[in-house]
């Protein structure tokens, strides 16, 4: 039965970061593709099957333990500045990427020399054999990183929690935390049982190896449900609002060239039909543009007659465009993952 949960769930991590591919490919969402290959990647080596038959192509001699947590240490620093480029109202600074970049690269380093000056008697991935003290820091390494990503997503979550107000976003920022609390409560587990191993120990209690198999299973459905329904809702809702931005600049486009027909000086717009206009980007921009050039033509002009309906136009485009900057101020901005995709 694990075992088919536990490949159900390996099908759903892959078949995610397969559809982010279009998106890779476009240079959009970058940062969120390569995360989830990470993570796809590390989850998979954690279950026997697929951690043997890597292993295998690799020629047997157990270089998968050493990939499986260098992919976590990837992990650990792609999540985290996905996490910070969401929640941050800075973004993903050049300082925080150079940190995940460098710290990433030294632990590596670091588990690359343990790994590799050591001939260690690997039987699984979870195995740290008595005195094996140097093992044991390998494993460490890992495990304390992946603690404190999750503690620092989870800091991070409650702090955006408090400033939304969408009951799904707050579904999703709770489900990112407790899977987060899941991850925490596997590396512990884990960081136990090896001490207990190094120090001689053969026996794990029945609860700590349920849970053993439990977290692994749980904490990537709830991050990945977490995660994609938060993905899903600014999605949503950034289709909603282009949608209404371009019927509103459908609609006021002949207002605007009628009030500047004979004031062409107080517009920078280009000249454009209203079917190209609709179907170009930047709908946002241009809508923006126009209602201001409107209402300056007002200003400057009040003798220009208005119909009840254009009236009832430009307050709807004003109360749409302080709903717009309410919302980039108070909500996070999932466009981020765009503009720092190469991090």
């Amino acid at each position: 039965m694990f075992a088919l949960i536990e490949y159900a769930v390996l099908a759903a991590l892959w078949g995610t970061t397969l559809l982010l591919v279009p998106s890779a490919l476009r240079a959009k969402r970058r940062l969120l593709f390569w995360f989830m290959l990470a993570f796809a990647v590390t989850i998979s080596l954690i279950a026997d099957g697929p951690y043997a038959f890597v292993d295998g192509l690799l020629g047997g001699v157990d270089t998968t333990y050493f990939i499986f947590h260098a992919t976590a240490i990837i992990c650990v620093a792609l999540f985290d500045s996905l996490i910070q480029t969401a929640v941050s109202k800075a973004g993903l600074t050049s300082i925080r990427k150079r940190f995940a970049l460098w710290g990433a690269t030294g632990l590596i380093l670091l588990q690359a020399g343990l790994f590799f000056t050591n001939d260690w008697d690997i039987n699984n991935i979870q195995f740290v054999g008595p005195g094996d003290w140097s093992q044991l820091v390998y494993s460490f390494t890992t495990w304390i990183a992946l603690i404190v990503l999750a503690v620092s997503t989870i800091v991070a979550c409650l702090t955006d929690f408090k400033r939304q107000s969408d009951t799904s976003l707050k579904t999703a920022l709770v489900m990112i935390s407790a899977g987060c609390a899941l991850v925490s409560l596997y590396v512990v587990i884990q960081m136990g049982v090896a001490i207990n191993r190094a120090t001689g120990g053969t026996t794990v209690n029945a609860t700590v190896d349920f849970l053993s198999v439990a977290c692994p299973l749980l904490a990537p459905v709830l991050l990945s449900v977490g995660l994609g329904l938060r993905l899903l809702i600014g999605a949503s809702r950034n289709l909603s609002d282009a949608g209404r931005s371009r019927r509103l600049l459908w609609k006021v486009t002949p207002l605007w060239e009628r009030l500047l027909a004979d004031r062409p000086e107080l517009s920078i717009e280009a000249p454009m039909s209203r079917v190209a206009l609709y179907f170009r980007g930047s709908h946002a921009v241009h809508l923006h543009r126009r209602y201001v050039e409107v209402r300056d033509c007002l200003l400057l002009h009040p003798d220009q007659a208005l119909s009840a309906r254009e009236a009832k136009l430009i307050q709807r485009i004003e109360e749409h465009i302080r709903q717009a900057s309410d919302a980039s101020r108070w909500t996070t901005n999932d466009s981020r993952t765009d503009e720092h995709q190469d991090a």
